[in-house]
């Protein structure tokens, strides 16, 4: 995504780096969100993944080096629909076999208390 900053994927990891570093200077946990792309550059930093819309972005088998490494992926999705889902979309959400071992739930872009877990 742009950032208004002209920032490059480069920028992005190394800056992730550094909050990596500084988290584990405080021993604190520190995950990815989104951010795809740079992946392979910050695996080794993060304990954990959080994905929002993988599905519907085609990019999902981007965060499988997480599961590959033990790590979770806590994925959501936010159906166009919700909360008003039907049982075809839910199947197709949590069948998704790019999503393998992914914590996948569906959430309604209100960010309420309404959620359907896989």
């Amino acid at each position: 995504n742009r950032d208004g900053f002209g920032s490059t994927a480069d920028y992005a990891a190394d800056y992730v780096t550094f909050l990596a570093n500084a988290a584990s200077e405080r021993r604190l946990s520190i995950g990815l969100k989104n951010a795809g792309d740079i992946v392979p550059n910050v695996l080794s930093l993060m304990q954990w993944e959080v994905n929002e819309q993988c599905e519907v972005n085609a990019e999902c088998h981007l965060f499988q080096p997480f599961i590959s490494a033990g790590k979770p992926v806590f994925h959501i999705e936010y159906p166009s629909s919700a909360p008003n889902v039907d049982q075809a979309t839910i199947s197709q959400i949590c069948g998704d076999q790019t999503a393998a071992g992914f914590s996948t739930v569906t959430k309604n872009l209100n960010l309420d208390d309404w959620v359907i877990a896989c």
